[in-house]
């Protein structure tokens, strides 16, 4: 409606039904809803064929915020006899604009969880000799970053900020190999569950379950980081081992000869080959591995990791008390504020109440 002539020539092409008063994108009936969509998507279309040439409209902001949304979350199926048909994407791509009143916010599914916006990360203490555990670190993330990825930074700013802990809890969306190796370099020892395996016990416990490289017989020196492959789940002892030039993997062979004749060969990950067969794996996937039947394994070590859903408490305070979940702002560093002040007034929160409840075990100033 900026150029009032070119929108009064595409005006009576628009169907502009979704634009009722009593209508709701969010309401019961589903079938009206994807109707009204359908529509939405082929005003879209039009509008984007009308002015995507335009010497001055191809240069609005808003006019290419639509025309990215068009792109992101449909398709054109060109008809020869008719319009062409637009279709609806089952999956947006990946980096999709969500709402046009924030082009910087994204969607993303987190299992059965869907995320709009941002994310939010919390750390506390959990130490049993705390009488309370404070907040340490905050911060404030697209919904599309990888939890994984944010783990070092994490314990960066903890040690950064003198907040280095001995020990870190995480859920396997912060843990695998890759992490656990790498929090050991900062002095730091990372506890949780192993990314990307099923915590099923019922599938783990299973005779026929494939194998990994915690079923193998690896000596690994935590020290140096490297491994050495004594022996296959099947007592094999390997022929030949050496790290890769091209990857830098470990590269084990085995008789193939036994390896064919092998009663757990169609579980194991050795690729048989015609010379030798041949196990790859390095220090992360081991590493990965072996948390993984730690954790499955060790009931008593699945009782320490419950320690990290200790947080899940501070989540909760900071959505209830402080409203974290709805951020004010549409920008992230404004939102990351916002985070901030809400751990701040918790920890102070927290304080007092340890001197209300504590205030005997403090030493009066002299």
């Amino acid at each position: 409606k900026q150029k009032p002539g070119l929108y009064e020539n595409i005006k009576g092409q628009l169907s502009q039904d979704y634009l009722e008063k009593d209508f709701d994108l969010t309401e019961k009936d589903k079938e009206l809803a994807q109707r009204k969509v359908a529509l939405m998507a082929k005003d879209l279309y039009k509008i984007h064929c009308a002015f995507e040439n335009h010497k001055q409209v191809e240069h609005y902001e808003t006019f290419k915020i639509l025309a990215t949304v068009f792109t992101q979350q449909c398709e054109v199926k060109d008809n020869v006899n008719a319009e062409p048909e637009i279709i609806i994407k089952k999956k947006p791509d990946a980096d999709t604009i969500c709402t046009p009143h924030n082009p910087q916010a994204r969607y993303v599914r987190k299992g059965k969880q869907s995320v709009t916006g941002d994310k939010a990360f919390i750390t506390e203490t959990c130490s049993s000799e705390n009488k309370t555990q404070f907040i340490t670190d905050v911060e404030v993330l697209e919904a599309t970053a990888s939890d994984p990825g944010q783990q070092p930074e994490i314990q960066h700013r903890l040690i950064e900020n003198g907040f280095k802990p001995g020990k870190q809890y995480g859920d396997a969306g912060f843990v695998n190999g890759k992490t656990i190796l790498s929090s050991k370099e900062n002095g730091i020892d990372l506890e949780g569950p192993s990314a990307g395996r099923s915590q099923s016990f019922e599938a783990y416990e299973q005779k026929d379950r494939p194998l990994d490289a915690g079923d193998f017989d690896i000596s690994f020196d935590e020290q140096t980081n490297e491994l050495w492959v004594n022996k296959c789940p099947n007592e094999q002892v390997p022929i030949e081992q050496k790290r890769s030039e091209t990857t830098g993997k470990f590269l084990v062979h085995f008789e193939s000869d036994l390896c064919r004749a092998c009663p757990k060969s169609e579980r194991c990950p050795v690729k048989i080959g015609k010379n030798v067969s041949t196990f790859t794996v390095d220090e992360t996937a081991y590493t990965g591995a072996a948390r993984h039947h730690k954790y499955m394994s060790d009931k008593q070590y699945r009782k320490e990791c419950a320690t990290r859903a200790g947080v899940e408490a501070t989540v909760s305070e900071l959505t209830r008390s402080h409203g974290v979940r709805k951020s004010r702002h549409r920008e992230k560093k404004r939102t990351r504020l916002q985070l901030i002040f809400a751990a701040l007034a918790c920890n102070v929160k927290r304080f007092i109440r340890h001197g209300e409840q504590y205030a005997d075990l403090v030493p009066a100033f002299q």
